[in-house]
């Protein structure tokens, strides 16, 4: 054998040799949350493939909050390599129900946001599968329901090898979100819409401003952050004053989360927090995150007394203005909802997963959401 090829087959060796086995852990309690922080915090600032719903500021304010009987309980994986931390599966341990079945499932923390995502090395894909095997061997669950993983890509590759070798079923949905293009500025968004929403926002800017000043202030980005508690203030009181509550007092749990996710967010200059106001009286308020030049958006209300108006529709223009004077070159709002077909730019496919276990709830349940559908519809087909 040619020297240099010997050569190099050892140096291959050698570094196979070096690297060191995946372990896995799982945490399952908040008060241990806080301890990763600094490892969390370091994997996400190198991670290339994620968003902010992997980040350790959104998913700390979430367990803290909704951990329990509300959210489900925790069930954080962590895997490391020679003790550095390089990979997190944010999820929940929930009882829930699918085709009407009850079942336990295992998912996302954020998932009923139709958010939620891993955070892992990037290229590093077998990551993933050392979470599913962990899973397969340690947890009992019906179904896990992951989004956001589409095909084809490494990530779907691994889980799909996972779910193989553990004869997990795999079935898919597609949950859109809605985008805005801000890329080349708000003035070349509207352009792009049609005629009748650029007459829609003449007409109610005109009906906004006959029924008093509108006013819009709030924590943006590295602004306004000495009105930091005052905006979560009036946000309160607004969501409380919309339609959702009519006046009834927010959820304690509520209140712990969109406060611990503004505070922790405006400390790292990445809030957005919008306040309209209309003759000196609160109207509507919207809530987002920007990271990486894109804003992801939390919340918004509106006060039931200035339904008419449509003051979360003239605000939402007003944020998408700010946002890309700020540089902002997307906006990405999970779910599908009609009421955004008035501002999205459009709908973008994104692929929710379910990996049904072995159990006869889990073979039971699937066959009830995904199979019995497509049966009445051939029998319905052919039924004179």
């Amino acid at each position: 054998m040619p020297h240099g090829i010997m050569e190099f087959m050892l140096s291959q060796t050698v570094s196979r040799l070096r690297v060191s086995p995946l372990t896995v852990e799982w945490i399952t309690r908040t008060g241990d949350i806080r301890t990763l922080a600094p490892d969390w915090r370091r994997l996400q600032s190198t991670v290339r493939n994620r968003t902010v719903f992997s980040s350790f500021d959104l998913l700390a304010a979430w367990y803290g909050n909704y951990a329990g009987d509300y959210g489900g309980e925790p069930l954080i994986g962590l895997v490391r390599r020679g003790g550095r931390l390089v990979g997190v599966a944010p999820f929940v341990v929930h009882s829930g129900c699918l085709g009407k079945i009850p079942l336990t499932r295992v998912q996302f923390a954020t998932h009923d946001a139709y958010s939620g995502e891993f955070l892992v090395e990037d290229d590093h894909p077998e990551i993933i599968s050392a979470f599913f095997d962990s899973l397969a061997g340690e947890t009992k669950f019906d179904l896990i329901c992951l989004n956001g993983i589409e095909q084809g890509t490494p990530q779907f590759q691994a889980i799909e090898e996972s779910a193989k070798r553990h004869r997990f079923a795999i079935e898919m949905t597609n949950h859109p979100n809605a985008i805005v293009d801000l890329s080349n500025g708000y003035d070349s968004y509207c352009q792009a819409m049609s005629r009748n929403f650029r007459r829609t926002l003449k007409r109610q800017s005109q009906r906004v401003s006959e029924a008093g000043e509108p006013a819009v202030d709030g924590v943006r980005l590295n602004s306004g952050i000495d009105r930091l508690e005052s905006s979560i203030e009036r946000l309160y009181a607004i969501t409380e004053a919309s339609y959702k509550l009519n006046g009834q007092r927010l959820r304690d749990d509520h209140r712990g989360y969109l406060g611990d996710l503004a505070r922790n967010f405006a400390a790292l200059g990445m809030l957005h927090l919008s306040t309209l106001s209309i003759g000196g009286r609160d109207a509507a308020v919207v809530m987002g995150i920007v990271e990486r030049g894109c804003y992801y958006d939390v919340t918004l209300a509106y006060v039931e007394e200035f339904a008419a108006l449509s003051p979360g529709a003239y605000l939402m223009q007003e944020v998408l203005r700010d946002l890309a004077e700020r540089g902002v070159h997307t906006l990405v709002s999970h779910g599908a909802h009609d009421y955004k077909l008035r501002w999205s730019t459009t709908f973008v496919p994104s692929t929710r997963l379910f990996l049904f276990s072995r159990s006869s709830t889990a073979r039971l349940s699937r066959f009830v959401r995904f199979k019995l559908a497509s049966i009445w519809q051939k029998l319905g087909a052919t039924d004179p």
